[in-house]
Parts: structure tokens; C-alpha cells; sequence
């Protein structure tokens, strides 16, 4: 696929600002109260500190990117399987 061999870095770079604030949330929920509430309040903490920038930063990184790759015809298959 086009998209992720010309746009490789900058979408996994927006997963990862997504995805690891999401898990942070997670396991601050899921891990409060038991016997792992010392690294449920850590994992609180450090949501509470990046994860609020990191999701709508990843978020407009990943609208940018695509965004970007809908504008140079990325996004559609017609070049690819038409040659």
C-alpha cells in the first residue's frame, strides 16, 4: 500500500501518541483499588501530565497525514492497480 510506504513515520508516530495514553488510561482504571494501585496512581499521573496533549496532538498528526496523502492521491487504489 502507498500510504504506509511514503507515510510510514508519521502515522505510527500518531498511533503511539494515541494508543499509549489509551493504555495509561486503562490500566489507571482497571488498577485502581488493587494490589496494584501504587502503578494505577503512576499510570493516573502520567495520563494526567501527557496524555491529554499526546491524544490531540496524535489526533491532528493522523488528520494531517491522511489529510496530506488524500491530496497527493494516495488514499486510492485506481494508480496502483492501473499501472
Amino acid at each position: 500500500m502507498k500510504l504506509l510506504e511514503t507515510r510510514y513515520a508519521p502515522l505510527m508516530t500518531a498511533g503511539w501518541m494515541i494508543g499509549v495514553p489509551l493504555v495509561l488510561a486503562f490500566f489507571a482504571g482497571a488498577g485502581a483499588g488493587t494490589v496494584f494501585d501504587p502503578l494505577a496512581a503512576f499510570a493516573g499521573t502520567v495520563f494526567s501530565i501527557f496524555g491529554g496533549a499526546s491524544l490531540i496532538l496524535g489526533a491532528a498528526l493522523l488528520l494531517w497525514t491522511l489529510w496530506s496523502a488524500w491530496r497527493a492521491g494516495e488514499l486510492t487504489a485506481s494508480k496502483e492497480l492501473n499501472g
